[in-house]
């Protein structure tokens, strides 16, 4: 595994940093409404609807579970470590609106609990 670009102590410093949980509460709302106009034949599609039916009235409690994951997805990530600072809120101001909405994406299927497509390789 590669090198982390912030140390675990500066990584749970953001996901517990206050001024990001009202962003992240959004994105997650935004999200849940790009779930319900999906196609029904979307993979998981029940479970994604599900999550999105659930948490369309993000609480402080809800985004705040989400936050660790948001933190560590490589984009957010990333942007973290560019402000080349361990301060949360600064680190938080450096994280643009499509990193939060991308990481909320790509980690939808996860916290709903769609399972990841079985590859025939690891079938066997």
């Amino acid at each position: 595994m590669p090198t982390l670009p912030l140390s675990l102590s500066t990584m749970c410093a953001l996901a517990c940093e206050k001024s990001l949980l009202p962003r992240v509460r959004m994105a997650i709302a935004i999200v849940a409404q790009e779930v319900f106009v999906e196609s029904a034949d979307t993979p998981g599609y029940p479970l994604r609807w599900n999550l999105a039916k659930t948490v369309l009235s993000p609480t402080e409690a809800q985004a705040a579970s989400m936050m660790v994951a948001l933190v560590v997805y490589p984009g957010v990530l990333a942007a973290a470590a560019a402000a080349n600072t361990t301060d949360p809120v600064a680190m938080a101001t450096a994280i643009t609106d499509e990193q939060l909405l991308d990481a909320v994406r790509a980690g939808w299927n996860a916290v709903s609990g769609v399972a990841p497509p079985v590859t025939p390789a690891e079938a066997v």
